[in-house]
């Protein structure tokens, strides 16, 4: 790890009393190099989590693209959100060469949450049935080619509609956080590949977003779709879009809601499925998109999972990243004193 220079202790000092006092913590100055698009940058380096920053010793630095990253820094750790092949190799090749700095989050783990196949994969193989309740995954269909065989491949699967329509692979455009609802087979044909269909669950029109910093857990309420019943499947036909569920409404907190549907998942679940998750996507940055099925109170399912989301959105969210950024640091500075 570098920590930016030397560790510098002040002399010991005496006290108005004479006694000699103790050196102090050393003045730890942490560098984040970051990668981030403009929109990015604008969401998340907010003035409040840079001035709070600033006054907890951690200095966020722009990569420059236009220079090698090689000769950039030096750097604790680089915080990135970028896609794209040519930033992958460049980020492997400098973290192989410079194996001291942390990386968020590793480029190999992050592409798996590219696809929305890859993406559910870890979470159908957890077992958390005996943890407060019960997390899925919505049965699914990954269509990749020839939108005319949709309607048998569905039949065949036995997916039951409504269907939810998200493009396949996730690259953070707008068009890849597009949502639709496909009423009747026949209009799934229309639909334009590559994409996965899942199965539409009823969840009181609330969801859930987890967010992950690291070990910290923050669970919000956000508005989601409206429940779809039985004769609205059989009077309607056609693929409708819908907004962007994130984008849809801030905060289902002021909504008036049932208590049932308003309850937040139990924190013991979502302490267990963090953890688990953390560990099988490798990730820390990350946040999940969770839904409660309508009439049960401990059966859930993940729609979603996303890398880096809008953590400018989290109230604290400034308190919450720093203290994150100190405590990488920190461990490994406890790490090289042990092995000194």
């Amino acid at each position: 790890m570098r920590l930016n220079g030397e560790i510098s202790y002040r002399n010991e000092e005496e006290n108005e009393m004479g006694s000699v006092l103790p050196p102090p913590l050393p003045q730890l100055k942490l560098v984040v190099g970051y990668a981030l698009t403009s929109k990015k940058v604008k969401s998340f380096l907010q003035p409040k989590l840079e001035g709070l920053a600033r006054k907890k010793g951690i200095l966020f630095v722009a990569i420059d693209h236009t220079r090698p990253l090689s000769e950039q820094g030096p750097f604790d750790i680089v915080l990135h959100k970028l896609t794209g092949i040519e930033w992958q190799q460049i980020l492997e090749d400098y973290w192989r060469k410079h194996p001291e700095v942390t990386v968020l989050d590793p480029p190999a783990a992050i592409q798996h949450l590219h696809n929305r196949q890859s993406m559910l994969e870890g979470v159908a193989d957890l077992n958390l049935s005996d943890c407060y309740g019960k997390v899925g995954v919505p049965r699914q269909l990954v269509i990749t080619k020839d939108p005319s065989t949709i309607p048998d491949a569905v039949t065949k699967a036995g997916l039951t509609l409504p269907l939810v329509v998200k493009p396949l692979v996730v690259d953070g455009s707008a068009k890849s956080h597009e949502l639709s609802l496909a009423y009747d087979r026949f209009s799934l044909s229309k639909l334009d590949p590559p994409l996965v269909l899942q199965e539409f669950v009823n969840h009181g029109g609330v969801l859930f977003k987890v967010y992950i910093v690291g070990e910290m857990i923050k669970v919000m309420r956000r508005s989601s779709l409206p429940d779809v019943n039985k004769r609205e499947i059989l009077n309607n036909a056609g693929v409708f879009q819908f907004p962007r569920v994130s984008s849809a409404a801030a905060s289902a907190d002021d909504v008036d809601l049932d208590p049932i549907i308003a309850e937040l998942p139990p924190r013991p679940l979502l302490e267990r499925l963090g953890r688990d998750l953390r560990r099988r996507l490798g990730l820390r940055l990350f946040n999940i998109d969770m839904i409660r099925e309508h009439g049960t109170r401990d059966r859930y399912y993940i729609i979603d999972i996303n890398y880096f989301p809008g953590y400018g959105k989290m109230p604290g969210y400034e308190h919450i990243f720093t203290d994150f950024l100190l405590s990488l640091v920190q461990s490994k500075y406890k790490r090289r004193l042990s092995n000194s």
